[in-house]
């Protein structure tokens, strides 16, 4: 489902709101955010090919995911959440782009929609609300969560296989985690062609 976030970043300018090191990172923040907000976490176990991470409270704008064929269902559900920080909000105001842009993919229950998250940035103390119905905002406390990355330009398999991979390896660990979703998290625009970074998630439940 996320394989066209990377083409629907090219619709903007990714801008950074706070200090900035030398190699154009923000502090604090893991490398592969680049000049970029992005949730804060700190690493519990390092596997061979994946990291158990605790993450920090996080706020996100959501929508559901249109699924019409061709990648117009994904722009149209990316443009909803770009209106909302353009300022179609309560305030009026237009709130910073940050990264990742998330899909949360139901598993087991086909009669619930996939979504679409765009994350909130720490410095905006009082997120304003959605003038859209159907955008809604979203606070999760702090998780941990099982996390595979990846470079290149990721498509819809390559997701798909990590998300495999990553599944396999929990069950023969004998990990527990959460099986009724599958995220995945794209960090970067079209433009930027090294060190890509992507990643699927799967909520622990140890």
């Amino acid at each position: 489902m996320a394989c066209l976030c990377l083409l629907l970043l090219s619709l903007f300018s990714l801008c950074a709101t706070e200090v900035i090191t030398e190699d154009n990172r923000i502090e604090g923040l893991p490398p592969f955010c680049g000049s970029y907000e992005c949730p804060r976490y700190r690493v519990l176990k390092r596997y061979n090919t994946f990291e158990l991470r605790s993450y920090e409270s996080t706020r996100w704008a959501t929508t559901y995911l249109n699924t019409d064929g061709m990648g117009i269902g994904m722009m149209k559900t990316f443009r909803r959440l770009f209106k909302y920080i353009s300022g179609e909000n309560s305030e009026g105001i237009s709130i910073k782009m940050n990264v990742p842009v998330r899909v949360t993919v139901p598993l087991l229950d086909s009669t619930l929609n996939s979504t679409m998250s765009l994350f909130m940035p720490s410095a905006l103390i009082n997120i304003p609300a959605p003038n859209d119905p159907s955008v809604v905002l979203e606070s999760f406390p702090p998780t941990n969560y099982y996390v595979r990355s990846f470079g290149g330009y990721a498509i819809k398999s390559d997701y798909e296989k990590h998300s495999k991979a990553l599944t396999e390896e929990l069950t023969d660990l004998g990990l527990a985690y959460d099986t009724q979703f599958g995220m995945a998290a794209a960090y970067n625009d079209p433009f930027t062609f090294f060190k890509r970074h992507n990643e699927v998630w799967f909520k622990s439940l140890n």
